[in-house]
């Protein structure tokens, strides 16, 4: 065939790799698309080794979706909330209540991070430090001389803001209006290969009116709240109440959007919206107005506003329950017929974590949040000054919610760092040294345990000196057991010659390490069981709290008096310092990122992994470029296809990319099953996505599609669907991957067949088993003095490889040759 009559058109992975980069060209030839997604074309064909057949390339470059803008880099602050929007996808299909618990969980999240902020303002500035002559002279001077009514409306000025950049993150976009008629979903939970899937669900702007709403609101019922603080001239009761019964109604109306999640055009949500801004500025204004003398020249601690107690406490005991609530829904749907059916899948592609992944990603998400906000109130009252649990004690008094929630992550920093060495020995199969490992933390623990009680010193440190031992022993064992028997054997096999020689032990070290991606979820699961425990600790906690009408004001004595003991000092203050790391580091990240492209790259890291699925469960995250992404290069094959004439179109998409081109190839697939419009007005024309999908072929390299997303997303890319798309392309898919690469590895969802070479050269081969092609890692050990030395590459630089122009080459061949039959809809037609 002529260069032109094939066209490889790639599809890079996460970090936005340069178009010059991905086509080997510094000078690539731009052809289509925008300066957000663009497809350029390198200025000469590539060749393969071996056969000689050439192809003209093309890359797909989309990482300015997520890495292309300084301003997306600061989207790190709410990471919470992107993680909680994946868990919607990890569900193991339709589940009603686990859907609504989820958007009622995110509601929950978005209400801990405006009351954190107003608390921090409004409570611990303005009322504990403008409130006091000493604090205000030295901290707030700008604010002397203003009554304490005026400094209540300058303390809502950070709270206020945050809902604005709230709401205005969740309009942002990168979809243009819908291309044809736009169709509601085809299913309840959407697909792949569904057009409307792709763009902005009608419900998700409900859902982003009542997050607005619902943060305006509590920061309404807070102000309100603060009217009950005790003072010489309180309002009357009724007052109180009756504006802390307004905003009860209007959140009780956000939760109703929330839960029901119905369609924009089944209910105004704007009114929602409008009535909500409307009531915060009412209760502003009247809580200002009644504390507007409220004294400002106290000598020692102040009592706090009355409401905020209330508030920390329903929202951790509501997180609690939720995800309670949670765990019985993902159970239920274990026991489904689509739920039955994921789990008894290949073991290969059974989802993770049994079937959790949900309830394991929430957790993950509501640690993350619980800890923001904790670590945010802690912060600011370090820097007023010292934090106690209660008026009546020396220092500023600080929410037992926030101090307990401190204290929690303080206990879930050292667990983590006591597990993470037993883990990661685990995860590589490191058993000797990952039981001496967890013998040495749990000798660590009990030296922690002994610093905190009236033991004698040298207790505490024989119990560290113990524990250094046991790591020591631990580190020296994994060191001359790094590499295993069976791994080395394996290198040998492809490097023959002698097994001593240099390079041996360091890739078959590399290919160690690398198979430990098959237990990360193991890492992620221990930190989510960790933070899922504490949450329901702390949620307990303010749930008993609610329950004792005593004791929603002010912490009991017993736990007044422990928060105030050594050890929960230290915990919280360990716990404050380990969030407030992680949020200094994301802040700089994000400041640092407007000055660095390189680094504005590293962040969009983040987006690429976390922001492709659409709005469903959190409307407030980073936009989801996966829609974009998936219909323009879906768009460009059908170009290709169909209007340029080109015989073979060669999708090849590495990592990431991978994951693109499987949602734009079930996109076509679908359109080609669907019968035009009476109107004729659609996205594809049937004719046009039928002639695109039989003209079209996958490489897939350095992928996570079998050992990642078809076991964390089972409903969407789990292994029916990739063998629906195999059953499509049949020879037309293969994979590419290398034992050295930590995130790619085979796709295995086509039958096994007998190992045998695939040579670009006698002295370059891979490994074929099935559609899957194992690269060798390096491509060669000898040196070789007419050749360039080769790299190890791990996940990188696939198409350096020439056994991968070869894969490519063998695809163009399958579909350039017709298949003599197609399976459509379970019937086989010629």
């Amino acid at each position: 065939m002529r260069p032109e009559d094939v066209v490889e058109l790639r599809v890079h992975g996460v970090s936005g790799t340069p178009p010059e980069a991905v086509l080997g060209d510094p000078f690539p030839t731009p052809v289509a698309g925008d300066d957000v997604a663009r497809f350029l074309r390198a200025g000469r064909p590539a060749r393969a080794l071996s056969s000689g057949r050439t192809r003209v390339v093309e890359a797909f470059h989309w990482g300015r979706f997520t890495s292309g803008g300084a301003s997306r880099a600061l989207w790190l602050a709410l990471i919470p909330f992107a993680v909680l929007n994946l868990a919607r996808y990890a569900l193991l299909g339709a589940g009603r209540l686990a859907e609504a618990v989820l958007r009622l969980l995110a509601l929950v999240l978005t209400g801990m991070l405006v009351t954190a902020v107003a608390y921090a303002s409004l409570e611990l500035l303005v009322r504990q430090c403008a409130g006091t002559a000493a604090c205000r002279s030295a901290r707030l001077g700008f604010l002397d001389g203003l009554p304490f009514g005026a400094m209540l409306l300058v303390g809502l000025a950070p709270p206020v803001l945050v809902v604005a950049v709230l709401w205005w993150f969740g309009r942002q976009t990168f979809l243009y209006e819908p291309k044809g008629t736009h169709h509601v979903w085809e299913t309840r939970t959407g697909s792949l290969g569904d057009y409307a899937f792709w763009h902005t669900s009608p419900r998700t702007p409900v859902l982003r009116d009542a997050h607005v709403a619902a943060s305006c609101a509590v920061v309404g019922v807070l102000c309100a709240g603060a009217l009950r603080t005790e003072q010489a001239h309180r309002p009357p009761d009724a007052l109180s109440w009756t504006v802390i019964g307004a905003g009860v109604l209007v959140l009780a109306w956000a939760v109703g959007c929330v839960a029901l999640s119905p369609d924009r055009r089944a209910v105004n949500s704007r009114a929602l919206k409008w009535a909500a801004v409307a009531y915060s500025a009412v209760a502003a204004g009247v809580a200002a107005a009644f504390l507007w003398r409220l004294p400002t020249d106290a000598v020692g601690a102040v009592t706090p506003l009355a409401g905020f107690e209330a508030v920390t406490n329903v929202l951790s005991a509501s997180a609690m329950v939720l995800l309670v609530v949670l765990l019985g829904a993902c159970a239920r749907m274990r026991r489904s017929a689509r739920g039955r059916e994921l789990m008894v899948a290949d073991r290969r592609f059974r989802p993770m974590w049994h079937g959790y992944g949900a309830v394991v990603i929430a957790a993950l998400a509501t640690t993350l949040a619980v800890g923001f906000s904790g670590g945010l109130a802690y912060r600011v009252v370090d820097w007023v000054g010292d934090p106690v649990p209660e008026s009546g004690r020396p220092g500023s008094v600080l929410g037992t919610g926030y101090l307990v929630g401190a204290g929690l992550w303080g206990v879930l920093a050292i667990a983590f760092v006591l597990l993470l060495a037993p883990v990661v020995a685990a995860m590589v199969r490191q058993v000797s040294s990952a039981l001496v490992f967890a013998a040495g933390s749990a000798v660590a623990a009990v030296a922690v345990v002994l610093r905190w009680t009236s033991a004698p010193a040298w207790a505490s440190w024989v119990a560290v000196a113990a524990a250094g031992g046991l790591y020591a022993f631990g580190a020296v064992s994994g060191v001359r057991h790094a590499v295993g028997t069976a791994v080395r054997d394996g290198v040998v096999a492809d490097y023959p010659g002698r097994p001593d020689r240099p390079g041996i032990g360091k890739v078959a070290v590399a290919q160690r390490v690398a198979s430990a991606k098959y237990r990360y979820h193991w890492l992620l699961g221990a930190v989510a069981l960790l933070g899922g425990a504490l949450v329901t600790v702390g949620g307990g906690l303010a749930l008993a709290r609610l329950a004792h009408p005593g004791r929603r004001a002010v912490p009991p004595p017993a736990l007044a008096d422990w928060l105030s003991t050594r050890p929960a000092r230290e915990l919280g203050t360990l716990g404050s310092l380990v969030v407030s790391g992680l949020v200094l580091v994301l802040v700089v990240l994000g400041v640092r990122s407007w000055r660095s492209p390189k680094l504005r790259t590293a962040v969009g890291v983040v987006w690429d992994l976390v922001a492709f699925w659409p709005r469903l469960a959190h409307p407030i995250c980073p936009p989801p470029y996966g829609g974009r992404a998936t219909i323009e290069l879906t768009s460009r094959v059908v170009r290709l296809a169909r209007h340029h004439g080109v015989g073979a179109v060669v999708l090849s998409g590495h990592s990431q990319g991978s994951v693109v081109c499987f949602a734009a190839l079930s996109l076509v697939r679908r359109e080609s099953e669907r019968p035009d419009p009476a109107d004729g007005e659609r996205y594809i024309r049937q004719a046009d996505a039928v002639a695109a999908l039989r003209r079209v072929g996958l490489v897939t390299y350095g992928s996570q599609l079998q050992w990642a997303y078809s076991r964390l997303f089972p409903h969407y890319l789990g292994h029916a669907e990739l063998r629906r798309l195999h059953a499509d392309l049949g020879d037309r898919w293969w994979n590419v991957h290398r034992l050295t690469d930590p995130l790619g590895g085979p796709v295995q969802v086509w039958p096994e067949t007998a190992e045998e070479r695939l040579s670009a050269d006698p002295r370059l081969w891979g490994v074929r088993c099935g559609n899957d092609v194992r690269l060798r890692d390096p491509e060669f050990l000898d040196p070789d003095p007419d050749m360039v030395a080769s790299p190890l590459r791990g996940h990188g630089d696939y198409y350096d490889d020439p056994v991968f122009d070869e894969v490519v080459a063998r695809v163009a061949d399958a579909v350039a040759t017709p298949r003599g039959s197609v399976v459509v809809d379970g019937v086989t037609l010629s």
